[in-house]
């Protein structure tokens, strides 16, 4: 989905001219497919596929070497930017495996300028200074460097383990400003309307999730949510074509995520 071509819902900002973006591993884990019986099945088709369009289009091994996934849990997007980079590291606050550094997300423990690109996906609402985390992303990366962050705008509370902040456009436009990044690419994930599908998805998951608890009623829950998720999904990919797209750069719009892809000067 590049600039010229991309669905209006992913349209770059009328911002600077797009430059090339970033890469990732040799060795990394399939990244988590969205099924059509899944909660969050809309939000997540669409980072997912807004994420290896951008990885397509701008990580390479030549331009981006080493990489830094920030907050990166289980590196659920980490195969996507496999074969485009040399080094693909991460760290956490809570690290799941021993390779992952462990710190802050507002104190990077790694030295300035040590990365050719940093990723962090729906990380920056759960981190108490957001202002402090772009920091930390800006000051890691080289001169020309890349940072390509996913965040939440209309999404539910979700404990990880808190959550603190959603994010519009001028928000995310502000933050990274204010680290010296220049936006070359704005992108939003579902319309308005499959937004509202999604939050109903979100609070059904919610009243099915006491069947869950006991092992006898956990069959039931898996029929119900198929039975639930699956036509609302299917009603939410209708209300992702083109009649209800509007331009990421749209003012007041329902979107649900937000993804940007910045430069550092």
């Amino acid at each position: 989905m590049n600039a010229q071509t991309s669905p209006a819902l992913s349209s770059p900002l009328p911002l600077p001219p797009m430059v090339r973006v970033l890469p990732a591993p040799v060795t990394a884990p399939t990244h988590e497919t969205p099924r059509l019986w899944q909660p969050a099945f809309l939000v997540k088709r669409g980072l997912a596929r807004n994420l290896a369009d951008v990885a397509q289009r701008h990580f390479s091994v030549d331009a981006t070497p080493r990489v830094l996934d920030v907050g990166c849990g289980s590196m659920p997007y980490r195969s996507l930017f496999e074969g485009r980079c040399h080094d693909y590291v991460g760290c956490d606050p809570f690290p799941q495996s021993s390779a992952v550094t462990r710190c802050t997300t507002e104190q990077l423990r790694f030295d300035d300028a040590s990365f050719d690109a940093v990723v962090t996906f729906q990380v920056l609402e759960h981190t108490r200074h957001p202002w402090r985390m772009m920091s930390e992303c800006a000051r890691v990366l080289k001169p020309g460097g890349l940072l390509v962050l996913s965040a939440s705008f209309l999404l539910p509370h979700q404990d990880a383990p808190c959550d603190y902040f959603r994010f519009t456009q001028e928000g995310l436009m502000e933050l990274a400003n204010d680290a010296d990044l220049a936006v070359e690419e704005f992108h939003a994930h579902c319309t308005a309307v499959s937004t509202l599908v999604l939050l109903l998805n979100c609070q059904l998951q919610r009243m099915t999730n006491p069947l869950q608890r006991l092992a006898v009623t956990r069959p039931l829950r898996a029929l119900a949510s198929f039975g639930m998720f699956v036509p609302l999904n299917l009603l939410g990919l209708a209300c992702e074509t083109r009649p209800f797209r509007t331009p990421a750069d749209e003012m007041n719009e329902g979107f649900a995520n937000h993804l940007i892809v910045c430069r550092k000067g």
